[in-house]
């Protein structure tokens, strides 16, 4: 799909990559010898691309609306004239300049949104039969080969918004990282294989692990992710099936077929119907990142009644929906997902900790009796609390002012067996997690100062009355 070139200029500024996943990391350092002339070579592309990069956003902003303008001016105060005088935006300014013409309505950002959707579909578009739903032949591991299994919506270290996949636990098996076979749910199109040999939140080297994205239909498919190994017919497959840019054309797979294996570590699983959106306040602003979240569908839905009792009877959220949920958006509210005006949405500005300015309250996955809320810029597994406190979320609205809560640790433990080593033992029909609460290792202040941007502010290791006010290190967010 051809991008628009403001598009592409202003987000190569912003520093981000021609990625859909936020799994394509470097896998290798890169080396090179540089000669004087190859040196002259490059500054001159760099003088040229910088020179290309201003005209552009030069002329983004002079075609702007008055609305994208004036919501420039309001976050950065003669931001407008300021470009238009000569200016370079940095990185932070250059976010900023998108967000207000993607949310004004501007023709070239509403049709590159279409585009950034239409490209995602085109990957698989023409080598699909069919629309919507089918149902799912078999588990994606054999069932005796799962422990337990964790729902949608959890926030842990990099993931600051609820998740939008599902988690298979299994024991150590004796094959380590190859113990367990992973199955293709159903006939499918494996039109995406990705490898991680970074970490995501550690950025240190590892095994190499896979995702793989498939549909099953036009509008209908599934993913894996954390796969260990794949199978050699289909790493046989993804090795042969390449166009003349070397890129995967992709490879169909029947139900039931081994696709991979997994061990010493979860395999995520998730389910997503293109033609049935859920209801975020701004989906656009996950599309650059991950195009598929906002289509996140409950796989119990759709496997055989057989295969989901079984499946059920592994799982540790005990509440209805079974699967837990990702979308807490309710606007007017503090209640869902939340961006640092200036940071590029999902995408983020530093790829390497693209959730630094994510911000999220939901309700806890485990027990939705509890809010819990998940803070991007905090140290990555320190990031994410139970709050206590009145008002809840959804009853904060604009003119609320001011609201303080705790910040709680929690642990997770089995109902019927506290002192259960859940997390390493095998699971028994029955066993469901609950929340037990911890301590108070700070205070969150937040205030809606419009129904899509707040003003925030962390206070860790201090005593809540001598919290008085929002200070210069608070943040504000927009949906």
């Amino acid at each position: 799909m051809k991008r628009f070139l403001i598009f592409l200029l202003l987000f190569i500024t912003c520093g981000g990559e021609g990625s859909t996943s936020e799994v394509r990391e470097s896998t290798e350092e890169e080396t090179s010898t540089t000669t004087v002339e190859d040196t002259k070579t490059n500054t001159e592309k760099k003088d040229l691309q910088e020179v290309s990069q201003d005209n552009e956003v030069v002329k983004a902003l002079k075609e702007a609306s008055e609305e994208a303008k004036k919501c420039i001016n309001d976050k950065w105060p003669n931001g407008v004239e300021t470009v238009l005088g000569g200016h370079t935006p940095g990185e932070n300014e250059m976010g900023l300049i998108y967000e207000c013409l993607d949310s004004s309505g501007d023709k070239n950002f509403e049709m590159e949104k279409q585009g950034r959707d239409e490209e995602w579909r085109g990957m698989w578009e023409g080598k699909c039969e069919g629309t919507g739903p089918v149902m799912f032949n078999n588990s994606p591991m054999k069932i005796e080969d799962i422990n337990f299994l964790m729902p949608y919506g959890q926030i842990v270290g990099g993931h600051i918004t609820p998740i939008d996949h599902m988690y298979f636990y299994s024991l150590k098996g004796s094959g380590g990282r190859e113990a367990y076979e992973v199955l293709a749910i159903q006939d499918a199109f494996i039109f995406n294989i990705e490898t991680r040999e970074i970490g995501v939140e550690s950025q240190q080297k590892q095994e190499a692990d896979y995702r793989l994205d498939m549909v099953h239909t036009c509008t209908f498919g599934s993913y894996f992710d954390l796969v260990t190994k794949l199978s050699p017919e289909l790493e046989k497959k993804w090795k042969e099936n390449r166009n003349q840019n070397g890129d995967f054309t992709g490879a169909y797979v029947k139900a039931g077929e081994v696709i991979g294996y997994v061990g010493e570590q979860s395999l995520d699983f998730g389910v997503y119907n293109y033609s049935n959106p859920l209801n975020f306040i701004n989906p656009e602003a996950y599309e650059s990142v991950e195009p598929w979240k906002i289509y996140t569908d409950d796989p119990f839905l759709y496997f055989a009644d057989d295969v989901r009792e079984n499946l059920l009877k592994k799982m540790m959220r005990g509440s209805e929906p079974r699967i837990g949920r990702i979308n807490y958006d309710v606007d007017g509210t503090l209640s869902g997902n939340w961006f640092e005006v200036g940071t590029n949405f999902y995408e983020g500005i530093d790829r390497s900790k693209y959730w630094d300015g994510h911000f999220s309250l939901s309700l806890n996955d485990i027990d939705p009796n509890y809010w819990q809320i998940g803070i991007g810029f905090l140290e990555v597994y320190e990031n994410t609390f139970i709050i206590q406190g009145n008002p809840i979320p959804l009853e904060v609205k604009v003119g609320s002012g001011k609201q303080i809560y705790e910040l709680v640790t929690f642990r997770m433990f089995v109902e019927n067996n506290p002192g259960k080593d859940w997390f390493r033992e095998p699971h028994e029909e029955g066993d469901t997690l609950s929340i037990g609460l911890g301590n108070v290792v700070g205070y969150v202040m937040l205030e809606l100062i419009d129904t899509q941007l707040l003003q925030l502010e962390v206070f860790l290791n201090t005593k809540k009355e001598l919290i008085k006010d929002f200070t210069d290190q608070s943040r504000t967010y927009e949906r």
